[in-house]
């Protein structure tokens, strides 16, 4: 039938969601959005959907209350207006550049992804002296503002925002994708399709339409830091967990730096993202935890629901999880993390900016750049969505933009 998207269950009376869904990326690779329950099961194969190129997910309605009802129905048709628009057909229908040796890396993601997801088991003060204080203003001001707060960044104050890391735009050579038509026949519904669209432009993660921050980084430097070694920053939005599985493959367990990632994902789904990428990887992943210190080598998966920056803590950069305000609409956020790795490691940091709706680490991957570390933005061809890795190469953030395959070498090259 060659749907526009598809929604899918994974809980069928004959065959299961995922043998399905694998079928079809095999056969037909199609948008496809899951339907999951809050159920380790529903999960952990939500999550392995996900590896193998699901659009995105979204929680059943028996999983979040009779009440929600209108809020799912308004977030399905969003998630679905978005599918129709992502790249997918074109990506997994052509093979051209993914062809290694004769074989299809498409094919073999999705078979390795599926044998060994068919065996997981499921879910069983910080003393900073600072030099001169330097402030980038990013995001608009929402109507509920909320109080200073030094530490986590986030300001009541309005004030002029500045751009960084400018150099070289205009070189990358991005070409704006062509949105494909949507019938309005196709897509009848009484919610504002008007409403929901402007909601996603402004940096919505679809998971959570949420009320934008203020957010005031600070790129002050940090005295008698022990900085021993560089440090690699990703984030990801829709069609992240696979390109960050993809990505991470290619890192040998030696690796000789800690690894932070912001994927916006819901906290439910953290654990089991973070227990597939340990067994795909070399390296140990691991969902981060407050306080702890960071080690060359491991994966740390920033907590859904919350933010993850890096901070200073005996002399040493460590992890620090905190409750706050969504920062473009997102939490965690990815310019949360950015900025702090920027702050601290300086030119020793590289971040990596792929997939995703929004604007989301746009300016946070900016100033990596201006305070001497590397970038990379993801190129269009293997984008699901070409939206935050555009508007970095089209800002001049990102020292290179390329496709999802070849990002991992440009990595081991840095670190």
């Amino acid at each position: 039938h060659n749907p526009d998207v598809l929604v899918l269950d994974l809980v069928m009376p004959k065959m299961n969601g995922l043998d399905a869904f694998k079928l079809i990326m095999e056969e037909s690779p199609t948008p496809t959005v899951i339907l999951s329950a809050i159920s380790p099961k529903n999960l952990d194969s939500s999550i392995q959907a996900l590896l193998m190129g699901a659009f995105d997910y979204i929680i059943k309605p028996g999983g979040i209350g009779a009440k929600d009802l209108p809020r799912f129905r308004e977030e399905l048709l969003a998630k679905v207006l978005l599918a129709s628009q992502s790249k997918i057909k074109e990506i997994f229908g052509s093979d051209k550049s993914r062809i290694k040796k004769g074989k299809s890396i498409r094919q073999d993601r999705i078979n390795e992804i599926f044998d060994f997801g068919k065996y997981l088991n499921m879910l069983t003060p910080v003393e900073e002296t600072e030099e001169k204080q330097e402030i980038i203003d990013i995001g608009k001001t929402s109507k509920g503002e909320v109080s200073p707060d030094s530490e986590t960044g986030f300001e009541k104050t309005s004030t002029k925002i500045n751009k960084v890391g400018v150099e070289g735009s205009g070189e990358s050579g991005i070409v704006k994708p062509i949105k494909p038509k949507i019938s309005s026949k196709s897509m009848k519904s009484t919610v504002s399709k008007t409403r929901i669209n402007s909601k996603i432009q402004k940096g919505s993660t679809i998971n959570s339409l949420q009320i934008e921050s203020r957010f005031t980084p600070n790129l002050t430097p940090v005295k008698n830091a022990l900085i021993t070694s560089n440090v690699l920053v990703i984030g990801a939005s829709v069609g992240g967990p696979r390109t960050i599985t993809a990505v991470l493959k290619g890192f040998p367990i030696t690796f000789p730096a800690p690894i932070l990632v912001v994927q916006h994902l819901s906290a439910h789904f953290t654990e089991a993202f973070a227990q597939n990428l340990d067994i795909e990887c070399k390296l140990n992943v691991k969902v981060a935890t407050n306080g702890e210190h960071l080690r060359s080598g491991i994966v740390y998966i920033s907590p859904g629901e919350n933010h993850m920056e890096i901070t200073v803590q005996d002399r040493k950069p460590s992890i620090r999880i905190y409750k706050g305000k969504p920062v473009n609409f997102c939490m965690p956020s990815i310019d949360v993390l950015f900025f702090s790795a920027a702050r601290i490691f300086r030119n020793k940091t590289m971040g990596v900016i792929l997939t995703g709706m929004g604007t989301d680490g746009v300016e946070g991957l900016g100033a990596i750049k201006r305070l001497g570390g590397k970038t990379i933005a993801e190129s269009e061809e293997t984008c699901i969505l070409f939206a935050m890795p555009k508007t970095a190469a089209e800002k001049g953030y990102a020292n290179f933009v390329l496709p999802n395959y070849e990002i991992h070498e440009r990595i081991l090259k840095f670190i």
